[in-house]
Parts: C-alpha cells; structure tokens; sequence
C-alpha cells in the first residue's frame, strides 16, 4: 500500500472514531466533536423546547454570544411555534434573554449589530402546517443587559428576511416575496434594502437584484475589494451563484447551477468565501425529463427532492469563475442546515447546525421535518 493512501485511511479512521472532522483537500480544515446544544442541560429550566428545534442564528455582542432558534411541534407552520433569545459569555452558562411568541408561526431568526445596538429580525407567518403564508417582517433591538424593546413592524410585509449584513455604514438586509411561494409563475422579488438607522429599511434599486421565477434565499456577502458575492436558491430547479461589483451593488450578474443550495450561509476567511448549505445526496434538483411541462416538471422535483436524504456541507467560492466546490460534509441528516457562525479569532469559528441526531440513521427529507431535530455546535478552524 503507498505511503499516501495509508495515511488515508489513518486520517478516516480516526474521524469516525473521534468524530473529528478533516478535510483531505486543499484546505487544511478542522473541526471539534460536534456537541448538542439545544435542548441540553445548559440552557435554563424555563426555556421550553419542542421536537423540532431549527431555524438559528448566532451574534457575538458586548463580551456575549447570543443565540436564537425556533422550537415548534414539526419543521412545518404552527400557532405553537416560539423563537428564544439565550446569552452565553463562554458557551458553558445560558441565560433567557427574551421569548417572541405570536400565535403563529415565526421564524427566519437574524441577528445584526449595528451602531453599537444588537438588532433581532424575524418573520411571521400563518398556522397552517400545508401552507406557506409570510405576513410582516419584524424587528427587536437591545443595547445589553437583558433591555429589549419592543417590537416593531419594518412594513415588509410579505417579505421574507434571509441575511443582513453590515457594510460602508450602512445595513444590508436581503428578503425575498414569500406570497404564493408554491403557485405557478412566483416572483420573488428579491431585493436587497439599505438602511442608515437600523429601523427603516429602503430598496436599494428600484428594480429587484433577481427576478428570475422561484428566486429564494437570497445569501450574501461582501469581501474587502467591495464585491458581493451571493447564492440565490430557486425552489424547483437549483440555485444561482451572483456578483456584484462595488460601485454597483444593486446590479447582480449571475450564473445558474443544478444544484440547490438550501439554508445557504456565506463567511470569509483570509478574504476568501466559503460556504454552508444544506446537501442533496441525491445530486442535482431538476432530474424530471425536459420534454414534461414545467408545473409537472415543478412538482416532481419537489417531491423527489423531499424523499431522498440531505446533509449539511461547506463549499468554497471561485471568486473568478462563480463555482462552488464541495469540501466536506458535517454530522447531519434529514431535516438539516439553517446555521448560523461567529468568528472568534483570525483561524476560527464557532459553527451551529440543526438536524435530526445523526447517530440514529439516516433519514430523508420529509421524515427528519416530521421529526425530532437538536441544535449542535463546533469549532471549525483553518489550519496554517
């Protein structure tokens, strides 16, 4: 056996015994034990989680991590669902720092510091679990020591929040039209709006940055040069990797890719961008024979694409050519993604993810939404 290929399958053999994962590429990446989080004995007592503990996001602010998920009966709409708000300085000790229940589903949790104010944005929807009906965009700022305001409509309504971001004094945020998601000939409507104050937001161009059907999922990030970088999924047909130059913002070019990629969550090391998104195991999105019309065409894909298995994967962006590479798969299976990083130092990054418990099979799509999913967290780190 060579010397290179025993070395293999040392590497591989001490990931699956230690659950450490490694990337035998170009890059030189780690990652710790994957531990649980969410629902755990670190979070406190009156925090009350449900089977299905996804949609997160994460914020360091004031010496303090901040995290927010959703926990609901299932994956799907319900009246139950609720959004928490905890606060750790160490990860070790957590605090209830605030709860938004409405009635009705909330979801979509998104974190921006901003003019030294940490700011909490969030969608609510209907209760239909068959239904997908996004209604206002709403916001919540605090400014420490557990003093939230209350809560205020940002009148985007029907919108729904995706990233936000902060660049050349100003905040960034990217939604997309949610109303009548699944009907034939959707628009999107993606945008990316501007704001100054951090309370109203503005479209940054008159015409939307995407307006090709099914455009969701607006992920965006900007690199030191001023670029913009961005995924864009489309529901029944893959995805489209887009650019923007720096003066020129609001107007997005964009290739289209085969594969989707669902959750997507964009961040930069040493300038370059990297990618996390939910992966289909099952290849490519659009696998319905071209010659069938497109509403059948729509609802194939979308059905095969909730029976087969997904798991959650990191990419890294050909800043030239627009193309993703797959790297490595993380710890998941079938209802998975939605993470959400901090940087903690120059190499290294606290990573969260959602999924149903991956020591306990695999499952696909539908099952794992039906099901039991926990929040876990690493630390990835860039190794020189």
């Amino acid at each position: 056996m060579k010397t290179s290929t025993l070395f293999r399958n040392i590497v591989l053999c001490a990931m699956l015994v230690f659950n450490i994962s490694v990337c035998i590429c170009q890059e030189n990446i780690s990652t710790t034990p994957w531990q649980q989080l969410i629902p755990s004995e670190k979070i406190p007592e009156d925090v009350l989680c449900r089977r299905s503990n996804n949609n997160l996001d994460i914020a360091f602010y004031k010496n303090r991590y901040y995290i927010a998920f959703r926990t609901a009966p299932t994956h799907f709409a319900s009246k139950k669902s609720v959004l928490h708000i905890l606060s750790s300085p160490d990860f070790k000790e957590w605090e209830r720092e605030t709860t938004v229940q409405l009635g009705t589903d909330v979801r979509e949790p998104r974190f921006c510091v901003f003019n030294d104010t940490l700011r909490f944005f969030f969608f609510e929807a209907g209760a239909s679990m068959f239904q997908f009906q996004p209604k206002h965009i709403w916001y919540l700022s605090c400014i420490g020591d557990k003093k939230w305001a209350q809560m205020v409509n940002t009148d985007l309504d029907g919108f729904v929040p995706w990233r936000i971001r902060t660049y050349n004094g100003q905040m960034l945020l990217s939604a997309y039209y949610g109303v009548n998601l699944y009907k034939a000939g959707h628009q999107g409507n993606l945008r990316l709006f501007t704001s100054v104050d951090g309370e109203h937001q503005f479209p940054i161009s008159d015409s939307a940055q995407v307006t090709v059907s099914g455009a969701e999922e607006g992920e965006f990030i900007i690199d030191s040069s001023g670029t913009l970088f961005a995924t864009v999924r489309l529901e029944s047909e893959g995805a489209l990797i887009c650019k923007a130059e720096k003066n020129h913002l609001d107007k997005w070019t964009f290739i289209k890719s085969k594969h989707k990629y669902d959750s997507a969550l964009m961040f930069l090391h040493d300038d370059e961008v990297y990618l996390v998104s939910r992966r289909n195991l099952d290849g490519e999105m659009d696998k319905a024979h071209p010659k069938r019309k497109p509403a059948f065409r729509k609802k194939y894909n979308l059905i095969r694409y909730s029976l087969t298995k997904k798991t959650t994967s990191l990419f890294k962006l050909n800043k030239n050519t627009l193309e993703l590479t797959w790297i490595m798969d993380f710890p998941a299976t079938g209802d998975n993604a939605f993470p959400g990083i901090v940087q903690v130092d120059e190499h290294k990054f606290i990573l969260l993810n959602y999924t149903n418990d991956p020591k306990k099979g695999e499952k696909n799509w539908i099952r794992g939404q039906l099901g039991k999913t926990n929040i876990y967290w690493t630390t990835l780190e860039f190794i020189d």
